[in-house]
This record gives C-alpha cells, structure tokens and sequence, in this order.
C-alpha cells in the first residue's frame, strides 16, 4: 500500500472538494472541449487522486469508459467508494504513472492535472503515448499563477492560531515525509517533453476558474460555503498532517485548541455570510492546459 500523498500531502477529502468547485458541473462542457472528449471515448485520468474529474465526465458522457489511476491507494479507495456512492460505474485503479498498468494503444485521451511536476517527465509522458490509441490526445493540466500566494487559507497576523500552526509546522518540516520530490518546477518545459517523445500538433490553452467569491450575487448559497468550508478543510487538514509528522511539537491540548480556532474562524466567517456581511474577497485560479497529438 502506498498513501503517502494522502496522510502527508493533501487528504482525499481535501482535494475531491477542491476539485468539485473547480471541475463544477456548470462548467464541465468546457474542460471537456478542451481535452476533445467525446461520449462512448476511452478516457484516463492520470494521477486521479479521489476521482471527482471522472466522475464528473462520467456524469456528463455515460456511454464513455472512464478510468482513474493513482499511485496512493488511499485515494484509489475512496474513488471506489464514492463511485459505489454516486451510481457510477468509473474504473479506478493502483499504479504508477511512469509504469502504467495498461497494454498499448488502449485510450483516446489521457489527462492529467497537477501531477507531471511530479514524476520523472520522460517516462511519464512516454507511458501516455505508450497507451494512446493513433491519434489520441495527451492533456497536461497544471496551475499557472505566477506571483500568487499558493495557499491562501494560512493564517496570517500575530494570532495564536498562527504561532500555534507555525509551531507544528517549523517541526513537520524537519520530518523528510515533509519535502515532496519535484522533478521539474516550470510548467513552460512541459510541451518540450511532449514534442521528444513524439507527440504532434502541440497546442497550449487556458481556463480561469473563481476559487473563492462568497459575497458575489453569481455565486449560488451552496457553492459559497462550500468555498470557505474548502479553506477550512485546507487549513485543518494542515495541521493534521504536520501534528502526524511532529506529535511532539505541541501538547494534545494545544493541538485541540488549534483545531478549535480554526473551527471558530471559519465558523465566524460563515456567520458574517449568512449576516449579509460582505467584504468582496474573491480568487481566480488559471489552468494551463497543454495537448499534443500521438
């Protein structure tokens, strides 16, 4: 079994509702035009973490074959059994990304979103030609915001929350479970990768989607506090992560109070919401998307 990225990196839970707000059902056509994906396609999401893409393209194209592969079981689990859950019959399955467990020339389209950066680049794109069908289409999703603070939910100022979180996270970091091997930190080299091994008709596009917007008139009541419960879960997911890697960073009581102040923080943040209080924060999120041609 393999759950590191899911006990030290980003929790299933974690990442399939951060997920749903950006792959949203409103907006699930234009990711789809994007990776050229028709019904009754055989379609791989590489890295599928708890499978909310494929369960949303398989919403969207019931008659297309849907598969998932992720090299954490814990993830692979919970895809499984959220798609017993949804009534969705997506195929989920456990491997590496660079040795896919699949024969040649089996898939339409592949995709992947946030995950080349993190494998050797030769070989994962090679496996994807390796299993694209003549003519099937490779998709490279990778978040592009240059200059912007990567996580937003962190606390900031001089509260105890933050000496607290800061604490358990100047200890978690002397843990080596901590630092995420990164094979390549640019998104701009991604489509050289493509165009060695093979790939053609190289195509870069782009989609801006709203993280957060609570306050605005266009954000219906469910997906906003679904936005501010996401940086709730961001944060205590956090901290669950560090205090599993530093246990003795801080005491039982004051990991409980951190939990808890977090907790009353986004509890408060939801009142002013449901009070009408508003202050207009919002956050855009641009998505690369890079395609080539077998």
């Amino acid at each position: 079994m393999n759950t590191y990225w899911s006990q030290y990196v980003q929790k299933t839970e974690e990442l399939y509702l951060s997920r749903s707000l950006k792959f949203h059902r409103g907006n699930i056509d234009k990711w789809a035009d994007m990776m050229q994906l028709r019904d009754g396609m055989k379609f791989l999401e590489v890295g599928c973490a708890g499978g909310l893409l494929c369960h949303r393209l398989k919403e969207r194209f019931p008659n297309a074959e849907i598969t998932g592969l992720d090299l954490d079981t814990g993830h692979i689990d919970f895809a499984r059994r959220k798609s017993e859950e949804l009534h969705l019959s997506c195929d989920f399955v456990a491997g590496d990304a660079t040795m896919l467990p699949f024969a040649d020339n089996v898939f339409d389209v592949c995709c992947s979103h946030t995950v080349m950066n993190f494998c050797n680049p030769e070989k994962f794109v090679r496996e994807q030609y390796r299993v694209l069908k003549p003519g099937g289409k490779m998709v490279v999703m990778d978040v592009y915001n240059r200059g912007a603070a990567p996580e937003e939910w962190v606390p900031t100022g001089s509260s105890e929350e933050k000496r607290l979180f800061d604490k358990v996270w100047a200890a978690a970091s002397e843990n080596p479970k901590s630092h995420i091997k990164r094979y390549e930190d640019r998104t701009e080299k991604f489509p050289a990768y493509l165009a060695a091994q093979g790939f053609r008709n190289i195509s870069v596009d782009a989609l801006a989607t709203v993280a957060y917007a609570p306050d605005f008139d266009n954000v219906d009541e469910e997906t906003a506090r679904a936005q501010i419960n996401d940086d709730r879960i961001s944060e205590l997911c956090s901290a669950e992560k560090a205090y599993r890697m530093a246990p003795d960073a801080l005491s039982e009581s004051e990991y409980r109070s951190l939990l808890d102040m977090i907790n009353d923080r986004y509890d408060r943040q939801l009142e002013r919401y449901e009070r009408g209080e508003k202050n207009w924060a919002f956050r855009v999120k641009t998505t690369v998307l890079f395609g080539g041609t077998k």
